[in-house]
């Protein structure tokens, strides 16, 4: 069972992650040849199709993280580990948070939305943190 754990958090963050790359380093530059109305057509498809993959992938993360966080960490004394264990967590939520917030279909996150390729950014930016404190923990 912790090795199906390990593989399912590690295959979303990859989903996760990636689909974010995609939309920022791919997408969101071809849909420059695009006039403005197939450009909002197409970007829609294309997000909503992600929302359930982004979304997928954040409770599969919730859950097999809760679950590692169970296995390797709970009844470790406080240190180093839980140092950085904390900041991904943060960093995950915030993650979270910003791709929650481009994903719901809500006029509430239209201002979050209007600003889409800066947040995007942000979002990859911390996915790439993430992955690195994962790194780094695993070899600790």
């Amino acid at each position: 069972m912790t090795t199906l754990m390990l593989w399912t958090h590690l295959i979303a963050a990859v989903a996760g992650i990636g689909g974010l790359a995609f939309l920022l380093l791919i997408l969101m530059p071809s849909l420059r040849v695009l006039n403005p109305e197939q450009r909002s057509t197409l970007f829609q498809a294309v997000a909503n199709r992600f929302r359930w993959v982004s979304w997928s992938a954040i409770v599969l993360l919730l859950a097999s993280g809760f679950y590692n966080l169970r296995q390797y960490y709970w009844e470790s004394a406080w240190g180093r580990s839980w140092s950085f264990l904390t900041l991904k967590i943060i960093l995950s939520f915030v993650l979270f948070s910003i791709v929650l917030g481009l994903t719901i279909p809500a006029k509430v996150f239209d201002r979050l939305r209007a600003r889409r390729q800066t947040w995007l950014i942000v979002a990859l930016s911390l996915g790439v943190a993430v992955i690195l404190i994962s790194a780094y923990l695993r070899r600790t």
